[in-house]
């Protein structure tokens, strides 16, 4: 037996559950991650930690068909105008997302509410769940030992939103699926692949979440949506997207960094220069797709794009310009509670540093991943 026929056999197991979907595009990515994990030198242990995090998303999207089959009315939630954050890891989109989100006509993914999908949580409850206290509270016990948390790198906490990933992990389409090992196979099909509907589970997700949870103007974001600007766009033609920029010399090290903690890869390890290389040239595909799509000009006109150096000078400022740019209402309440969030934010900016050379990498090398588009943004830098 195949090996995705394997852990979908795991899956249907343990949930007692058998329909996919209708849709089987998601077996293309699941197949070529099992084969990257077959072609890789993993001990035992971490291999069977990522096949039983891949199994967890093939449960949930049997569970989260399974729902929707007997509550047909989700499938008639409308998703309508949401702001959606893009740009390369490391250049703001989080503190962005987490400001964007203090404003009370905006509704984020939370992350307690994407860990717990099930049971849905009942509207009426939703604010004051007891799943979020209990997720907080593991997420306090973990932190001295989340590398990632301890160099102020990264941040989790019930309450602050997530990131579209876990939508698109659903269908074995993300970065996610791969950050914590090395799965070359896998990074190189996320440079090019093209699945004919990427958005598909996305949607599910979101006529889930708006189902069971406060109504709101939906604000997402996830630097994956470079790779597919233009699906993005046709699954929700209303959307309203933002695209973060950074000098990639800058923004690489970081990245680079940030996952090479999240793989246990320390200083002088082997991994962090192939860790170096597969973001460089992951991302440097990410973007030139994200020009490529841009080159339409209805769609680039569509897109506001803002400097990360100018959101962390002005963020309130920042934060009026993308409202004015889109026609948005900033009323006096979104203000006060923006405010109010930059006084004491929960999202720092990190104090520790890389370099380019800690992976590998020369501004050299970086510049021939990224040349056109540093060429084109170089004013944002």
């Amino acid at each position: 037996m195949k090996r995705d026929e394997t852990l979908m056999d795991r899956a249907v197991e343990a949930t007692g559950l058998s329909d996919w979907g209708g849709d089987d595009e998601f077996r293309v990515g699941l197949r070529v991650l099992l084969a990257s994990l077959a072609a890789s030198d993993l001990p035992p242990a971490h291999r069977d930690l990522l096949e039983a995090g891949w199994q967890r998303q093939l449960e949930t999207r049997l569970k989260l068909v399974d729902h929707r089959n007997r509550h047909p009315e989700i499938a008639e939630q409308r998703i309508e105008g949401p702001l959606v954050v893009i740009g390369m890891p490391r250049t703001g989109t989080t503190a962005l997302v987490d400001l964007l989100a203090q404003d009370p006509a905006a509704r984020a993914p939370l992350q307690w509410e994407i860990a717990h999908l099930f049971p849905p949580p009942e509207p009426g409850t939703w604010a004051d769940d007891p799943r979020i206290a209990a997720m907080d509270a593991r997420l306090a016990a973990e932190a001295p030992n989340n590398p990632i948390v301890a160099t102020g790198m990264h941040i989790f906490g019930a309450r602050l939103p997530d990131e579209c990933n876990a939508f698109l992990s659903l269908n074995f389409w993300s970065p996610n699926l791969s950050v914590g090992a090395l799965l070359p196979g896998y990074n190189e099909w996320l440079r090019f692949a093209r699945p004919a509907r990427p958005y598909l589970t996305h949607r599910w997700m979101l006529q889930h979440l708006q189902a069971h949870g406060p109504a709101g103007r939906w604000l997402l974001k996830s630097p994956f949506h470079c790779f597919g600007l233009a699906a993005l766009l046709a699954e929700y033609p209303e959307a309203m997207v933002v695209q973060t920029h950074r000098d990639p010399i800058e923004q690489m090290a970081s990245n680079a960094g940030l996952i090479s903690l999240i793989r246990g890869f320390g200083p002088g390890h082997p991994g962090r220069a192939a860790t170096g290389r597969e973001q460089a040239t992951l991302w440097g595909t990410g973007l030139q797709r994200c020009l490529a799509d841009r080159q339409d000009p209805t769609l680039d006109a569509r897109v506001l794009d803002l400097s990360s150096r100018e959101l962390f000078g002005d963020p309130l400022g920042t934060m009026r310009r993308v409202y004015g740019h889109f026609g948005l209402p900033f009323t006096p309440e979104a203000e006060a509670r923006a405010q109010a969030w930059l006084a004491n934010p929960a999202q720092h900016r990190s104090s520790v540093r890389f370099s380019l050379s800690d992976f590998g990498l020369t501004e050299d090398a970086v510049d021939a991943a990224f040349g056109p588009y540093r060429a084109r943004f170089s004013d944002y830098f």
